[in-house]
């Protein structure tokens, strides 16, 4: 095997690279300009618990701790099973 055929193989495999990156970069969704945009857009509707000096957002170690409360999941509810006997009298008094 000469020297030109492993450079050869070199640039394709330099090639195949530029190629499959070009294709994840353009796959990937651009990052917001700012990253904490949508965080400022909540605490200045009072939907989150923020603190303000000036123009910038604190939040305390409370103001978090509340935020994370808020946005678990509720607790969902056991579903009551009914007997199957029951659903029919409902349809049959109809």
């Amino acid at each position: 095997m000469g020297t030109e055929t492993c450079f050869e193989c070199i640039d394709g495999v330099a090639d195949a690279i530029r190629e499959l990156a070009a294709v994840v970069r353009a796959s990937v969704p651009e990052p917001p300009a700012d990253p904490d945009a949508q965080l400022k857009d909540q605490a200045a509707a009072g939907v989150l618990p923020h603190h303000r000096f000036g123009k910038h957002y604190r939040f305390t170690r409370g103001d978090v701790a509340e935020i994370v409360r808020l946005s678990a999941a509720p607790a969902r509810q056991p579903r009551r099973r009914v007997p199957v006997a029951d659903v029919a009298q409902d349809f049959r008094a109809a």
